[in-house]
């Protein structure tokens, strides 16, 4: 893909496709579905064999007295406890499949934030490399003006500095950039960056859904949603618990061999273990315990997205103001006051300082306003991730 700008759709896919914890949580998902599988067999089958009576004393001596029983045997459940371990397999399936959509997202909101930084970035150095070509313009200028006589030969140190500055500041803005591109690239496991720029306009900012049309979506977050599941695991546990008052049957039936008698005879044995239901009493009161823990740490985590959401809203808003500002108030008047500054300063009105200080008022503006378009951007991923849509709006 290098030499193509990379958009943020690209970028997204890319992540999910190739990122390793996609494959881990897969994997965790098909290791759930196995254990499920595992939890819903049946008792195994039990064959056994013993040898009494062989190589003791006297008339026990050798094997001649020796009694051979083969058994085959098994546990029966009572209680539902196979049906209830199944009903907590598929809750436990859900659960890791939940927490893979929950990898998912998180993936797509890091993917949409990397991009932004990358956009942003690109536009830093955009902007560094225009100050500096109007730099490298004006001590040009100056220089001449000084050895004219026209201006003091400290004006042409000041804009050396000030060319100096703007030197760093693309130096800065380059390496700034390749960090961000290399850090994007990372998310599907890539070494180097295999794009050379990234796709989309930073200072297009996408309507958002009202407050009130964001809160109705958060039933649908993986965090949420995972958190109900838990309480849904420990009910189920709860079931597994309350079953096992019921104790199982273990029974068997064989046959052995007497050799001191050169006959055979059948044989049959059943057990039932004792104190079941003071058992399972305390592992229900456990159970009960850990539903109960379960149940408010979702109402907790409820409040405190809807806590997020909401300051996630209101500074989304604010970025958005800050940013129509600088665009439609602050920016053209600062390109205002730099175009008549410049113009008397070439008419000798105006000093270098008030040309140097309008220069930098427009500079820190434009830079502002890319500083309100990245925050309203990355806000708006987090607000996407809380109310499961990340990925979608892109810059």
């Amino acid at each position: 893909m290098a030499g193509e700008a990379l958009s943020l759709p690209q970028a997204v896919a890319r992540a999910l496709a190739h990122n390793p914890a996609i494959r881990a949580g897969d994997r965790t998902v098909v290791a759930a579905e196995r254990q499920a599988d595992l939890a819903g067999l049946a008792p195994p089958w039990v064959v056994g064999a013993e040898v009494e009576n062989v190589a003791g004393s006297g008339s026990l001596a050798g094997v001649g007295a020796a009694e051979t029983t083969l058994r085959l045997g098994r546990v029966l459940e009572r209680g539902g406890k196979r049906d209830a371990r199944v009903a907590a397999g598929a809750i436990d399936i859900e659960r890791s499949r939940n927490a893979l959509e929950q990898v998912r997202l998180e993936l797509a909101t890091e993917a949409a934030r990397r991009f932004v930084e990358v956009l942003a970035d690109q536009a830093r150095t955009t902007l560094a490399a225009q100050d500096l070509a109007l730099a490298h313009e004006l001590t040009a200028t100056v220089r001449r003006w000084v050895q004219a006589g026209r201006s003091p030969e400290s004006d042409l140190d000041l804009m050396q500095i000030a060319e100096a500055r703007a030197d760093i500041e693309v130096e800065h803005a380059s390496h700034e950039l390749a960090s961000a591109r290399v850090s994007l690239a990372a998310l599907w496991h890539a070494a180097e960056p295999d794009f050379d720029a990234v796709a989309g306009n930073l200072f297009e900012l996408p309507a958002v859904p009202s407050y009130a049309a964001l809160i109705s979506r958060l039933p649908d977050n993986p965090a949420l949603r995972g958190l109900a599941l838990d309480a849904h695991a420990a009910r189920a546990r709860e079931r597994v618990a309350a079953a096992s008052a019921k104790p199982d049957v273990t029974w068997h039936v064989g046959v052995r061999r007497l050799s001191t008698f050169n006959d055979t005879a059948l044989i049959a044995g059943v057990s039932l273990p004792l104190g079941s239901a003071g058992r399972s009493a305390l592992s229900v009161a456990q159970s009960e315990a850990e539903t109960e823990a379960a149940d408010a740490r979702a109402q907790a985590q409820q409040m405190d997205v809807r806590q997020r959401l909401f300051s996630a809203y209101q500074e989304m808003v604010h970025a958005r103001t800050a940013f129509e500002a600088h665009r439609d108030r602050m920016i053209p008047k600062a390109e205002a006051a730099l175009a008549l500054t410049r113009k008397g300063f070439e008419a000798g009105r105006f000093s270098f300082v008030a040309l140097s200080q309008a220069q930098r008022t427009l500079l820190e503006l434009r830079n502002a306003q890319i500083d309100a378009a990245v925050r309203y951007h990355i806000l708006l991923t987090d607000i996407e991730r809380m109310t499961v849509s990340a990925g979608v709006s892109s810059p």
